[in-house]
């Protein structure tokens, strides 16, 4: 199949959309064709074709110009799927759609929970945005070839005519435990990740203040603003500082780190969102310090590989949570084995491209194109 995966927000680095999705897809000998919008050229990687269709100047117009030029160049090129990743592609998919063209919403978050505590915009103005989006979604819901989630609760809210769930699993192959026992590794624990207030980064850097260890932070910082704050906290000199980095640093970072950091600050839905973190923490065999909210729980629960606090704002609970870690290296390094051994034998990636290849197979049948 001739197959394009469509975004104006992620990057072509993404770790769901390129690296499982496109790379998986590539493997298994589909034409596989991804679209950004990051301004840095096209070119092939791992057997992707990778379009830019240019970096916008600001965010209205990549939801507008520059969303419609991506629309335009995919059409044109007549992919066999559409596969796009971004609610502000919804507009040209309902438009593509009425063309013909068979297309598939993959929903990565809960988008209408996240907009209403969008920073920096008035909150009478986040329930409006909020608002608007849920009624765009359950519209593609309706109207697409298919859409995507990335958890099963998804679908209580969706009046979707064919849905699969593709969960955020791990390719075991990318990431992978080093030999270094904990007890000789560095006092550090890693967040890899968005740096953002619902990440709880200042909780982290508060937690690792006057103690033993060090904290690695790798990401973007949103809004970058939110650095300046963060450096002026006691914690600041404690923490390395790696920017946003490619997955072979993902694999270095981890394999000199004793336990990664999964502290987040969600409400209402979002707690039952699947997490790449949590996944690639488990896979390169680290303990996982997690908020207690219902996905991380129902996973660190059912393996023990980690732990969890609660609340998760509170640095003191974070800290105690560090402490036990550090002092305990045997049972810290069992519990990342306990969770490798989960990756490979419960969220492993290759489950997911099954589904992923059923979907697209499906939808591309003589028989369910007649019934469209």
């Amino acid at each position: 199949m001739n197959i394009a995966h469509l975004t104006t927000v992620h990057s072509r680095d993404d770790t769901r959309i390129f690296h499982k999705m496109c790379r998986s897809l590539a493997q298994s000998g589909h034409a596989v064709t991804l679209y950004v919008a990051d301004g840095l050229g096209g070119e092939w990687r791992h057997g992707v074709r990778i379009i830019d269709i240019g970096r916008p100047r600001n965010r209205a117009l990549r939801a507008c110009l520059v969303s419609t030029r991506m629309w335009l160049r995919a059409c044109r090129a007549r992919h066999d799927i559409l596969h796009f990743h971004d609610p502000e592609l919804i507009a040209g998919a309902l438009i593509a759609r009425l063309a013909g063209q068979c297309i598939i919403y993959d929903i990565h978050e809960y988008y209408r929970q996240h907009l209403k505590t969008t920073s920096g915009l008035p909150q009478a103005f986040n329930q409006l945005l909020a608002g608007a989006y849920g009624l765009a979604e359950r519209w593609a819901a309706r109207s697409l070839s298919a859409c995507i989630v990335v958890s099963p609760h998804m679908l209580q809210a969706l009046p979707v005519r064919t849905a699969v769930i593709i969960e955020n699993h791990v390719r075991p192959e990318e990431i992978e435990p080093e030999p270094t026992s904990f007890s000789e590794r560095p006092r550090l624990l890693s967040y890899v990740g968005v740096l953002s207030t619902d990440r709880c980064v200042e909780t982290m850097v508060d937690a690792v203040a006057g103690s033993g260890c060090r904290l690695a932070l790798a990401g973007k910082w949103y809004p970058p603003s939110y650095r300046d704050q963060m450096s002026n906290r006691p914690g600041w000199h404690q923490v390395d500082e790696w920017g946003i980095i490619d997955r072979d640093q993902v694999q270095h970072l981890l394999g000199q780190s004793r336990a990664g950091l999964l502290i987040l600050n969600l409400h209402g839905d979002e707690e039952h969102s699947s997490s790449n973190k949590l996944f690639e923490y488990m896979a390169a065999g680290l303990p996982v310090i997690a908020s207690d909210q219902k996905f991380a729980r129902d996973v660190i629960e059912q393996h023990h590989c980690g732990l969890l606090v609660s609340p998760a704002t509170n640095p003191e609970t974070v800290r105690a949570a560090i402490d036990w870690i550090l002092e305990h290296p045997n049972e810290a390094e069992r519990m990342g084995k306990a969770g490798r051994e989960a990756i490979e034998n419960h969220y492993c990636w290759n489950r997911m491209h099954t589904r992923l290849l059923a979907l697209y197979t499906d939808l591309k049948t003589p028989d369910r194109q007649n019934r469209r």
